[in-house]
């Protein structure tokens, strides 16, 4: 009897360009078949991880929200990331980062990660890599969207958490965010903006105090 060895090609490039292709004329069907074809093609982990990194590192991956098909990011963006941030690699963390909105509603693979916030793995990429300007950019716009969510409803109150107004604790916790927030904006960008932030914080826990002293609290 003669044994039959079938040989593993290795990742098929042209199953992806089909996809995109029928992704692009709103063929479904056809489009999900050939990015099946394409992720089965894989014929090793190194394979996934050489095209993980070309595809979040060229201007091909500029998909809104950063939200990355179910199937390809579950299958081979994320188990790459999550091989990289358990090794504490800057660039796997700083990617997980980036790609958050693709983990956030999917309990299985959030939970990998121990449910961390965007926000939180940048803080880990900063620990981790303290110069990368890239790092920089991307935790001070997060940053920047909670502080601004933090007083949109200024002269009201400050908020922290989902709709709760500050507590005197919680508005310190912002002062300390509003101080590591001006580490990180190296080029002072910011800071007119975090002046605005921080004087309003102050104001209100004056505020808070006032009352606190007044209720007798």
């Amino acid at each position: 009897m003669v044994e039959t060895t079938v040989i593993k090609r290795g990742m098929e490039l042209e199953y992806y360009k089909q996809y995109l292709h029928y992704k692009k004329l709103g063929f479904r069907t056809q489009a999900r078949q050939h990015l099946q074809q394409f992720i089965a093609s894989f014929a090793s982990f190194a394979e996934k991880e050489l095209w993980t990194y070309k595809f979040l590192e060229t201007p091909e991956y500029e998909s809104e929200w950063n939200i990355i098909r179910y199937e390809l990011y579950e299958q081979v963006v994320f188990p790459v990331l999550l091989s990289g941030y358990q090794k504490r690699e800057p660039w796997s963390v700083l990617w997980l980062a980036r790609t958050a909105n693709n983990f956030y509603k999917v309990k299985h693979l959030h939970k990998q990660i121990d449910f961390k916030t965007d926000y939180a793995l940048l803080k880990e990429c900063y620990l981790l890599e303290p110069s990368n300007n890239e790092v920089h950019k991307d935790l001070l716009n997060v940053q920047i969207r909670w502080l601004q969510y933090c007083i949109h409803e200024y002269p009201t109150g400050i908020l922290y958490g989902a709709v709760n107004g500050a507590t005197i604790d919680e508005c310190q916790e912002i002062i300390s965010e509003i101080e590591f927030a001006r580490k990180v904006d190296v080029e002072k960008n910011q800071e007119k903006f975090l002046n605005e932030v921080q004087s309003k914080v102050l104001e209100y826990i004056v505020r808070l105090r006032t009352y606190k002293y007044q209720s007798g609290q």
